[in-house]
């Protein structure tokens, strides 16, 4: 297939999704400004009385592959199980956490997903989305690397996250741009994106003002202050043009969450995103195989869990 054919049909593709999660986030704005119940996880330190913040989490481990079962990855899915049982066992709410993975890791499902947390965060939410799968650079059937819309990349090829039917359907694949306008229609006051896949660094996009990015649809100041999501921190088991070994990355993490950040950081009882970062970083560049990397646009630490 000739490259620029290849890359008509994948943008068409999507383009057809986000067509459809924008117009359901207008409904959702304009019908239900508010759906989330409350059911706070702690007080901020805050003068405020009532100061609450939510959680909520997406928890996404692809680890297995239709019909291509010399792809499948048994640690991502014994780390995905391990995440979700250190938030609850830290006060999490389990119906504020949906877990996917194996099967039911499509691309259409992770969508879903997305369109759950528009229905239930708000401006005192803090959202946790961890995504780990095979990764890859997008490349046509030629070989020639490919920059999807909005044609942003410096190295001038995007990076792909590979859903369940991925070695199947060659759009069956989660790319960073598509990533970036699911995160930056999240309404929350913060978010975490945890990737652990090879490539992973490439998901460092900073969030899209989506007045300027989707430039046909004529957003007032107030709108926009509703759309776009909260600060960020993206934690990347490994830099762009890189490959990622297992779930190592995933499993320090993890340690970081239980407390073993905190003992290694200001030892304030809050196991951040940042402090678990740097502290599973030091643990994986130790071994030389893989170097974490790291976007943080959050103003403070991003809390996780509480020792």
């Amino acid at each position: 297939m000739k490259p620029q054919y290849l890359y008509i049909k994948i943008t068409l593709y999507y383009m057809m999704i986000i067509n459809k999660i924008i117009s359901i986030t207008f409904v959702l704005l304009f019908i239900s400004p508010s759906l989330s119940a409350f059911n706070p996880f702690f007080s901020l330190n805050s003068s405020n009385e009532g100061d609450y913040i939510e959680y909520w989490a997406i928890l996404f481990a692809v680890g297995v592959y239709k019909n291509n079962p010399d792809k499948d990855r048994p640690s991502m899915l014994t780390a995905v199980d391990n995440l979700y049982d250190t938030l609850i066992s830290h006060g999490w709410i389990t119906s504020h956490i949906h877990k996917i993975k194996g099967v039911q890791a499509t691309g259409s499902r992770l969508i879903q997903e997305f369109l759950w947390l528009y229905q239930n965060t708000d401006r005192d939410s803090l959202v946790l989305i961890y995504l780990t799968t095979h990764g890859s650079p997008i490349y046509d059937a030629n070989g020639n690397p490919l920059d999807l819309p909005p044609r942003d990349e410096k190295d001038g090829v995007d990076e792909a996250l590979i859903m369940y039917d991925g070695f199947e359907n060659p759009y069956a694949i989660i790319w960073d741009d598509l990533l970036n306008l699911l995160l930056s229609l999240i309404r929350c006051r913060g978010v975490c994106v945890i990737v652990d896949s090879c490539f992973s660094g490439g998901f460092n996009d900073p969030p899209y003002r989506l007045n300027e990015r989707v430039p046909q649809y004529s957003f007032t100041q107030e709108m926009i202050g509703e759309l776009g999501a909260g600060s960020r921190v993206v934690l990347m088991s490994t830099e762009e043009d890189t490959v990622s070994y297992g779930s190592i990355f995933s499993n320090y993490l993890i340690n970081g969450f239980n407390g073993a950040a905190d003992e290694n950081g200001n030892r304030d009882g809050i196991n951040s995103a940042e402090e678990s970062f740097y502290y599973a970083k030091e643990k994986v560049d130790s071994l030389g195989w893989q170097h974490p990397t790291i976007l943080d646009l959050y103003p403070a630490e991003f809390p996780v869990t509480i020792s």
